[in-house]
């Protein structure tokens, strides 16, 4: 499940003006307006936290849940990190309340600690790329390991995507309520996720 992408020139290397949201659904105006402030370059990995809305019977696991850097060059090369997530605090998932209704369930994740130091210095490398003129795009997308812990009814399956960082200091929407089972436009996503108690 593939839930957020943001993409970027990489010769800015900052998550500004220019996010895309690839087969997400829109993104609120007022979202691309706080995504303006934040700069990949100076940013605190630390306080970055992604959250997802989803049903009461769906529930993302820590465990798998990763966040992935793509780095595509004018010269065809291309480069991709996974980082692992973990869940992040109470507070985190009581800042996102009034983002909830009674029919869903929050999940909030930060960078996994071990994974804080990897993710600055791959940031190095791409600092370092910029400085020699490489061109291209960074994409950065969330991917979480969601499991089902009753049968889906039919209909939409919705889900929402946030992120939080040092300069933004709140939850910004990516995208909202999203329908899972027109996700893919070949399968539907939302008949393939697995039940808890099997994995």
């Amino acid at each position: 499940m593939r839930c957020l992408v943001l993409r970027r020139p990489a010769a800015a290397l900052a998550l500004v003006a220019a996010v895309v949201l690839a087969g997400c659904g829109h993104m609120p105006v007022t979202s691309m307006v706080k995504l303006s402030q934040i700069d990949f370059q100076t940013t605190d990995p630390e306080k970055l936290r992604v959250a997802v809305k989803l049903p009461r019977a769906l529930k993302a696991r820590a465990d798998g849940t990763v966040m992935r850097i793509v780095v595509k060059l004018t010269n065809g090369d291309e480069e991709a990190r996974d980082f692992a997530l973990s869940a992040a605090t109470d507070d985190e998932v009581a800042a996102l309340a009034t983002e909830g209704d009674a029919g869903s369930e929050m999940f909030a994740f930060a960078i996994a600690k071990n994974d804080i130091a990897q993710l600055r210095i791959f940031r190095t490398g791409l600092l370092q790329r910029k400085k020699s003129g490489s061109g291209g795009s960074l994409t950065i997308s969330v991917r979480p390991n969601v499991c089902r812990n009753e049968s889906l009814a039919g209909g939409p399956v919705l889900f929402t995507t946030y992120l939080k960082t040092a300069e933004t200091d709140s939850y910004v929407p990516l995208a909202r309520d999203v329908d899972l089972r027109t996700f893919d436009t070949n399968r539907d996503l939302a008949a393939l996720i697995p039940a808890c108690e099997k994995i």
